[in-house]
């Protein structure tokens, strides 16, 4: 998760990782940095005490984007109710409307446009359409690879996570060219085609190891290939090497 962290610094931490297990409105507190250790940090309580916890369990920065890239055909039975399952999932772990955006596109062009004014308050990022070896369709525009796709998430310059629900987008033709790109610090998709109900369980699960109890990214995606339906679709990927 975080790196480079300094004292003053104001960050994201799981409670469940503070210890609190209370029914919270949020599964994240929202608090500032006051040391910087090896391998942790202490932070602010809301009750003015101070808390160690790993710095592997603290987030810098924290902004989602579910987007929904439309193909005019399955948009309304599957692509719709897919994004919105996972929307509303997102917003169970925060009620901060700036915390979670849903965002549809059907082109390349609406696609820079939203990035150019959000991606850089971005720290994970859904794709939901329909991918094949070559990339992701975009509405009546056809297939975009993941070099079209890349250089417009890399505009901002700052490392995302990304979880592609796009058939096929998890093997090498798409997923290691796109994992190079120095903006995605990692991505999760399928390797073959998905049903889009695991897909949505798949990505909520995700969400829970990793946001709620505060888990890295290759640990939550392991623990959720053990927990879910149809689990060996999905391929992690880094630096454009496959990690899982």
């Amino acid at each position: 998760m975080a790196k480079n962290l300094h004292v003053g610094d104001r960050v994201y931490v799981p409670w469940t990782r503070l210890g609190v297990v209370d029914d919270k409105p949020s599964a994240l507190h929202y608090t500032r940095v006051v040391e910087v250790n090896q391998r942790s940090v202490v932070v602010e309580m809301p009750d003015a005490n101070r808390t160690t916890v790993a710095s592997s369990a603290v987030l810098k920065n924290l902004g989602i984007a579910v987007i929904r890239i439309g193909d005019l055909e399955t948009e309304v039975g599957l692509l719709d109710p897919l994004a919105k399952s996972v929307l509303q999932f997102l917003r169970l772990l925060n009620t901060d409307d700036s915390f979670t955006r849903l965002f549809e596109t059907r082109s390349l062009a609406e696609l820079r446009h939203f990035w150019e004014n959000n991606g850089g308050a971005l720290s994970h990022v859904v794709l939901i359409g329909h991918g094949s070896d070559a990339g992701i369709r975009f509405g009546t525009e056809g297939t975009k690879s993941a070099q079209d796709i890349g250089e417009i998430v890399a505009q901002d310059g700052q490392r995302k996570q990304f979880i592609s629900l796009c058939c096929h987008t998890g093997r090498a033709a798409f997923a290691k060219a796109f994992s190079g790109f120095p903006a995605c610090e990692s991505i999760i998709a399928p390797f073959d085609s998905v049903h889009g109900a695991v897909a949505s369980q798949f990505c909520q699960t995700f969400f829970a190891f990793h946001l709620l109890n505060g888990i890295t990214t290759t640990v939550a995606f392991k623990n959720t290939c053990k927990s879910v339906p149809g689990n060996h679709v999905l391929k992690l990927w880094q630096n454009s090497k496959r990690k899982g």
